[in-house]
């Protein structure tokens, strides 16, 4: 059984979401309407990248959430591609006793940057991830490349 749990402000991050969950046959879920999670889930777990900090809404989860001895793969989105926010997110649920077994990140528009993205590529890029964790490949999936 999968989760795609997911953080948007601009909707990039939810479009990037629906495109996991659609290839696993779920449905992604906004992290505000999620309490709990089974614990025999596998969660693919998202966010944008918003001023430098993991959004509080992660963290709660986080915290909320029986973590520890899960297998999860991280996603996200950004307007510049840095990473950055599955970096905030693999340090925190590392730290309560999680393997990230996969990461997927590609652009995300922001503001007057990135007009367009994620782009279509981007999201088969996502599918195509979501395929790789859902049958045991080796999910240190690449960035989208730089459009």
């Amino acid at each position: 059984m999968y989760e795609v749990i997911y953080y948007s402000v601009t909707g990039n991050t939810k479009k990037v979401a629906d495109a996991i969950a659609s290839e696993l046959g779920v449905t992604a879920r906004n992290i505000k309407t999620v309490d709990r999670v089974d614990q025999d889930a596998f969660v693919f777990l998202g966010s944008g990248y918003y001023g430098a900090i993991l959004v509080k809404e992660i963290s709660d989860f986080i915290e909320r959430n029986r973590m520890q001895g899960r297998k999860v793969a991280l996603f996200g989105t950004s307007g510049f591609g840095w990473e950055k926010e599955l970096v905030l997110m693999e340090k925190q649920i590392s730290n309560k006793g999680v393997e990230v077994v996969g990461r997927f990140n590609c652009f995300g528009r922001f503001a007057a940057v990135k007009r367009g993205h994620p782009t279509a590529d981007e999201l088969e890029d996502a599918r195509r991830f979501a395929r790789s964790i859902r049958d045991g490949a080796n999910a240190r999936v690449p960035a989208a490349s730089i459009a």
